[in-house]
C-alpha cells in the first residue's frame, strides 16, 4: 500500500476519540474513503485507489495495539 495512504489513516486514527473508536465499522470507513477521496479533489489531488476494508483492518489493528501497549 502507498506510503500516502497509511498517513491518511494514521492521521484520521490520531483525530479519533475513544467513543469514535468504539463505534468504528466498515461502514464508517466506508465514509472516511469517500470523505478522503472529496477532500483530496478537493486540494486538487488525483484521489488514491483507497479500499475501505484496507482502512478498516489497518483501524482495528492499531486500537488492538493501542489496548495491548496500555497493558
Amino acid at each position: 500500500m502507498e506510503e500516502r495512504v497509511m498517513d491518511v489513516i494514521v492521521e484520521i486514527y490520531n483525530h479519533m476519540d475513544d467513543g469514535d473508536k468504539e463505534a468504528f465499522t466498515l461502514e464508517g470507513a466506508e465514509e472516511m474513503v469517500a470523505d478522503q477521496i472529496k477532500m483530496d479533489k478537493e486540494a486538487g489531488l488525483e484521489p488514491l485507489a483507497y479500499d475501505p476494508q484496507f482502512f478498516y483492518d489497518t483501524i482495528v489493528d492499531l486500537m488492538r495495539q493501542d489496548d495491548e501497549d496500555e497493558k
